[in-house]
């Protein structure tokens, strides 16, 4: 009898194992599927994707314009940002020997540069001084559609407009400073020294937005 008992117990032993493994291969499948669930009903909130693009447009660069004062070469003083700023009352250009201008900044270019944000200057060894001073940043108007891509990953279209300084509405190229111009110079001052029109209609663009790291990082915008 006590032989018979013995074995009895080996074979509940022995069948117990294979039990075993199918209870945790159970457990492995009920948690995968949990996952893919999981993953399935992510979604990216609105508030989620504007903090997201928001961040993104602060860090591009603003739009800049420089322009040196000082004794200047007339090859630079030619350049029409010195004109527009001439024109308006910030800088004050004469002749000086030689081929280069005396550029000042006038009583009211020098409140212009104290008010605006994140101005470089930059001193020169021929003792002109470099000024890069902010026209327009980019800021978010609205969240128009998120659609998901995978579980992680989605595609943002979205709307911004310009947000200018008191230095950019002076590059606007429907304003009078800009349209004061000829149109060569005009050509010059969009392609290379920040004209735009800046106080246009808000601009339709899109973004892929990835998790990562517990964040919504851009995986490439256009």
């Amino acid at each position: 009898m006590f032989e018979q008992e013995i074995e009895m117990e080996k074979k509940e032993g022995s069948s117990f194992g294979p039990i075993l493994i199918i209870l945790v291969l159970v457990g492995l499948f009920v948690g995968s599927l949990g996952v893919v669930i999981f993953q399935s009903k992510r979604t990216l909130k609105p508030e989620e994707a504007s903090a997201a693009i928001d961040n993104n447009l602060k860090a591009s660069a603003p739009v800049t314009v420089s322009f040196n004062t000082g004794v200047v070469s007339r090859e630079k003083t030619s350049n029409p940002q010195y004109k527009l700023l001439e024109n308006a009352g910030i800088l004050k250009i004469r002749k000086a020997k030689g081929f280069a201008d005396q550029v000042d900044l006038t009583p009211a270019g020098k409140e212009l540069v104290a008010s605006l944000p994140n101005v470089e200057t930059v001193q020169n060894k021929d003792h002109t001084t470099v000024y890069v001073l902010p026209l327009a940043s980019r800021k978010l108007v609205s969240v128009d559609k998120v659609t998901k891509l995978s579980p992680q990953k989605f595609q943002v279209q979205y709307r911004w407009k310009w947000e200018t300084t008191k230095a950019g509405d002076m590059f606007e190229i429907d304003g009078k400073l800009v349209q004061s111009l000829p149109g060569y110079a005009r050509s010059v001052l969009i392609d290379q020294h920040g004209a735009n029109y800046y106080h246009g209609a808000p601009m339709a663009s899109s973004i892929q937005l990835a998790k990562s790291e517990g964040a919504w990082d851009p995986v490439s915008a256009r």
